[in-house]
């Protein structure tokens, strides 16, 4: 988490669009994306109304990969 908050904003952004995508879901309207980046998880909160992105988030509680566990796709 450190070295993920050391970056800029825009470093942020692209660490976590590079990252290997898992699950989406939708919370009050907007897209939610989870991306797994190593050893933390990065979100998109994607309003597309709007169509645009209000954030990028970065957590490694899993704890708050509850809202994801009937979302994820896993490659066989």
């Amino acid at each position: 988490m450190e070295q993920y908050h050391a970056l800029s904003e825009p470093e942020k952004e692209d660490a976590i669009k590079q990252s290997n995508f898992l699950a989406d879901r939708e919370e009050n309207g907007l897209i939610v994306q989870l991306y797994s980046l190593g050893k933390i998880y990065g979100e998109v909160h994607y309003d597309p109304l709007a169509k645009k992105v209000l954030r990028y988030r970065a957590f490694d509680d899993i704890v708050q990969l509850g809202p994801y566990l009937a979302h994820i796709r896993f490659n066989r």
